[in-house]
């Protein structure tokens, strides 16, 4: 295992939708099994959902659907890097990061790799070619 399972409890964190800077907050209540099995809950600017997915411990990669009660359901995945997971989210044809850490960690004590994440976040602009 590259970084062991993450640990079980209280996350926080936020997504992005591609061209909107705009951090969107939440916070979760996420259970990591050993036998790679997620399962959770929490609470964003939209409604509550319930979180169900995977972690591969050898990979670091972890998949999860989010689902908003009685409403749609957002496709979750990134990577597991002491001590946060950031990724990407999709629904349907829109798109977005996401960045959530255990909640007894302020965002301050690894800004410096945020800063890093939100600079590769931000959508590409096409070169501007003469005609």
């Amino acid at each position: 295992m590259l970084n062991g399972i993450p640990p079980s409890g209280r996350w926080k964190g936020y997504y992005l939708y591609s061209h909107d800077g705009m951090k969107h907050h939440m916070s979760l209540q996420l259970t990591f099994a050993i036998d790679g099995k997620i399962d959770g809950e929490g609470i964003d600017d939209i409604a509550p959902f319930a979180i169900t997915g995977r972690f591969d411990g050898a990979t670091s990669q972890a998949s999860w659907l989010k689902a908003y009660r009685g409403m749609h359901t957002v496709h979750y995945s990134g990577t597991y890097c002491k001590p946060s997971i950031c990724g990407d989210w999709t629904l349907g044809h829109v798109a977005g990061g996401f960045w959530i850490w255990p909640s007894s960690l302020s965002e301050s004590e690894f800004s410096e790799t945020l800063v890093e994440l939100e600079l590769e976040l931000e959508p590409r602009m096409a070169p501007f070619v003469p005609r």
